[in-house]
């Protein structure tokens, strides 16, 4: 497997309280600032899980039911990020891979916007665009990198790593 899209992931009722919790201002979920380049101003994250263990009280009733979704064996990390489109002076993030080894990676889009996950396989780019309660799967050691929105302020998404 190369990757896979599906859309309309989760059941309406479970997305919508997913996203709502994660995405409305009015929550005041907890985000954390992660500057990890000189190129862009960052980002906000938070971690689900990661270093084996769980980070937040929001795991049991928001990700494990995705996890068993997806039916991950094993969980190495969990997290959600929001980027704020400014930050990010139009330029996609650098191509990365999450791990080194066989392991996969999913993406679970959290808003619809312009922005999207470009993926290389065999020198090729392959451009998914971000549509809400969209999953991307995808082996880990595949290069990819997200790009920036030019019409919507923020871009909400989740990153799931696991066997």
């Amino acid at each position: 497997m190369s990757f896979k899209k599906i859309d309309n992931f989760l059941a309406k009722e479970q997305f919508e309280k997913l996203q709502n919790l994660i995405c409305n201002p009015d929550n005041n979920f907890p985000w954390y600032y992660k500057n990890i380049s000189e190129v862009d101003k960052g980002f906000f994250t938070h971690y689900f899980y990661v270093d084996n263990k769980i980070y937040c009280n929001y795991f049991n009733d928001y990700v494990e039911p995705i996890l068993k979704q997806l039916e991950v064996k094993a969980l190495i990390e969990a997290r959600v990020h929001m980027f704020i489109s400014e930050f990010f002076k139009n330029k996609p993030s650098e191509w990365h891979i999450h791990y080194p080894f066989k392991a996969k990676t999913s993406i679970l889009y959290l808003n619809t916007c312009d922005s999207g996950t470009e993926l290389k396989i065999n020198d090729e780019e392959i451009f998914i665009k971000q549509e809400a309660n969209t999953m991307l799967i995808f082996d880990s050691d595949i290069y990819h990198r997200g790009t920036p929105s030019t019409k919507d302020d923020i871009r909400y998404l989740i990153n799931f790593s696991y066997f």
